[in-house]
């Protein structure tokens, strides 16, 4: 690997890592409750009881994330904007999904290229879950439905995220050389970098947080705070 350095670098915050985590096993969560719900042979109301509690424990999550956009790093939101030279690998992360994993995966730091507007698109639809099961009994309309219609259209397209987003994170540490899992338990992965580049000589001491752009153009680099 001639001019290649392996960095250990720190992406995402504790509080990150948390809201994550409390939003992803909720979804499982809620996903099970509400199959529980629909099924004589359990009982029904254990699980609506429990439905209840678990949605107000991640609509607190996820007013701590969306606080979190605020933030510069990488939980700012505009981590989830993608950018003009992520192009290639918007499609490079197309064709590794086309070619089922035979095309190779395109470096990224933090956040996926290609899943950024997704990440977008569901954190609008957990709002959305969230606000339809706070009024869930409430007789005015949202978003021209009722509170029931409206909470169960947006869990299916939830379900199907949380589904294919656990399979992707798969294929992407089986494939790549990033551990992308362990980022998310420990804050940090690995990064293949040029010795003369952001991480190469002069490299700040302590965590630093980067954007793709930030690995092809040096000067871009920042700390975290």
């Amino acid at each position: 690997m001639n001019g290649e350095q392996i960095e250990h670098v720190r992406i995402w915050s504790p509080w990150l890592r948390a809201c994550h985590w409390a939003i992803a096993v909720g979804v499982l969560f809620q996903v099970a409750s509400s199959w529980g719900m629909t099924r004589d042979a359990v009982d029904p109301a254990f699980w609506r009881d429990w439905h209840v509690i678990v949605g107000q424990l991640m609509t607190l999550a996820l007013a701590a994330r969306a606080v979190l956009m605020f933030f510069p790093g990488t939980c700012s939101w505009r981590e989830l904007a993608p950018r003009r030279s992520e192009l290639a690998a918007i499609t490079q992360m197309i064709k590794f999904y086309l070619t089922f994993t035979r095309f190779p995966l395109p470096a990224w730091f933090a956040h996926n290229p290609f899943w950024k507007p997704l990440y977008l698109a569901v954190l609008v639809l957990l709002a959305l879950s969230a606000l339809s099961g706070l009024l869930f009994h409430s007789p005015y309309p949202l978003a021209g439905r009722s509170a029931p219609a409206l909470h169960a259209a947006v869990a299916t397209p939830i379900a199907a995220f949380a589904l294919f987003h656990v399979v992707a994170v798969f294929l992407h540490d089986l494939k790549g050389r990033g551990a992308f899992v362990s980022a998310m338990i420990g804050g940090g992965r690995y990064v293949h970098v040029d010795r003369g580049g952001p991480f190469g000589a002069g490299r700040p001491k302590g965590p630093v947080s980067v954007s793709v752009d930030a690995i092809k153009t040096p000067d871009k680099t920042r700390r975290t705070p």
